[in-house]
């Protein structure tokens, strides 16, 4: 081989490396619509909050409603309880969704969208989550109503979903959903509470991208052993004080 064509292959092995660490930083980077979001969030859920004490970099996810499907219906209940923040925090608006002997036709899909575009006219916020434990034989349906509110929402909206933690490692079906990001729900975990907590020990993250740039915990249980680097969502039990943001706060990596 002449020293010409040997330069060239040494350089193209040189690069080779070089592009296979460019992909694989490019396949674990948060989605860009993300990034108005700071990496401390608060939910707040329903209860009186009173979040003035919060700082620059720290953002809150607002219960802003609940829809219950019901039979063929779907029941709105808006947010009963006030919430107070500085203006330049930056919000993220909740929606629960509860089933309750719930057919889960087109109508009730839409009536979902709907409440959801409805929610990012609310002032100041920025992106929308929905919180939905679906069962196995809800997922088909959620799956479609996440892939038309995506379609409906601007282009620079995020849409955020809670996980439960199975589906993060061992039921991944929400590997391909449309979302923005899955936030893994690392508290009333139930049966698989101990395997789950022992992985993160063991520095075992996620099977599911999606879900590898956020944590979900609460202050009312032992914080998992997390990865350091991502969003954290803290739920708090009742309204947030600022002594109860300060203890979590100081504990996360």
């Amino acid at each position: 081989m002449d020293k010409e064509n040997a330069g060239v292959l040494l350089s193209r092995q040189g690069v080779i490396p070089w592009l296979l660490i460019v992909g694989l930083l490019a396949c674990h980077r948060e989605p860009p619509r993300m990034r108005v979001f700071p990496s401390r969030m608060l939910w707040a859920w329903e209860s009186p909050q009173d979040l003035r004490f919060l700082k620059q970099g720290e953002g809150v996810a607002f219960l802003s409603g609940e829809i219950h499907l019901e039979g063929e219906v779907a029941r709105w209940q808006p947010r009963r309880n006030p919430l107070r923040m500085n203006p330049s925090t930056p919000l993220m608006a909740v929606i629960r969704v509860e089933t309750h002997a719930a057919i889960l036709n087109d109508q009730q899909g839409r009536d979902l969208i709907q409440r959801s575009l409805q929610c990012l006219s609310l002032p100041g916020v920025m992106g929308l989550q929905i919180d939905f434990d679906a069962t196995q034989h809800e997922r088909a349906w959620y799956a479609r109503v996440l892939r038309d509110l995506r379609a409906a929402l601007p282009d620079h909206i995020p849409l955020s979903i809670t996980a439960l933690g199975s589906w993060c490692w061992d039921d991944p079906w929400i590997a391909n959903l449309p979302v923005d990001e899955a936030v893994p729900m690392l508290f009333r975990m139930s049966a698989n509470e101990q395997v789950i907590r022992r992985r993160l020990s063991q520095r075992r993250d996620v099977k599911v991208q999606l879900a590898r740039h956020c944590w979900g915990v609460s202050t009312d249980e032992p914080l998992p052993k997390l990865r350091g680097g991502r969003r954290i969502y803290v739920f708090h039990p009742g309204p947030w004080t600022e002594a109860a943001w300060s203890r979590i706060r100081g504990s996360f990596p």
